[in-house]
């Protein structure tokens, strides 16, 4: 089985899959969050963008598009932890991650980000 191509924006669908929502589920929010993602990511990776086409279009890779696929879907689940703490296992709970690692990478932010002058 071969994977999608990417397209862009960020396929709600895509997003339900990550979540594992059954389709119906929350289709406004996921769609919301879907498109939220849009222009962080294209800031964080401004190298996929098309030039040579009028207009200019937005091009992920599969690597970009996964990132934006789970940044959306943890905008998602932020909606049930408005204080950062998320829904507790029995006397546990557990904190949201302020960082995520593989979004970053894919994205190139943080400790992955490019060098730049300016």
């Amino acid at each position: 089985m071969t994977a999608p191509a990417p397209t862009w924006p960020v396929r709600p669908d895509d997003v339900r899959a990550w979540l594992r929502l059954p389709a119906g589920q929350d289709d406004d929010l996921v769609q919301q969050c879907a498109a939220a993602v849009g222009p962080e990511v294209q800031r964080s990776r401004p190298d996929r963008w098309n030039h040579d086409v009028d207009p200019p279009e937005y091009v992920p890779d599969a690597e970009v598009y996964q990132g934006a696929v789970m940044l959306a879907a943890k905008l998602y689940r932020r909606r049930n932890s408005p204080a950062g703490i998320v829904e507790g296992f029995g006397d546990a709970v557990t904190y949201v991650a302020r960082y995520d690692p593989e979004v970053q990478r894919a994205l190139q932010q943080g400790a992955w980000s490019r060098p730049a002058v300016g």
